[in-house]
């Protein structure tokens, strides 16, 4: 679990975009075009700011069922 944090933060270092998959109980699978705002290692949340809809949302560690950062 180190490893992914260290990881993600790299990712937001370089506010590099990334795609996300994820899936949110009672709404299902989704995917998106994000950067990462925040992270929180003590909470398990992620910030996101989704470049597709303009806005901001958190998720926590364990909805991620995916995370790359685009070529």
């Amino acid at each position: 679990m180190e490893q992914f944090f260290a990881q993600v933060e790299v990712w937001r270092q370089n506010n590099t975009l990334l795609r996300v998959v994820f899936t949110k109980r009672k709404v299902g699978r989704e995917t998106f075009s994000g950067r990462i705002i925040h992270l929180s290692q003590d909470q398990s949340q992620l910030l996101f700011y989704n470049v597709d809809s303009k806005s901001v949302f958190s998720l926590e560690v364990n909805e991620i069922d995916d995370i790359n950062a685009f070529s």
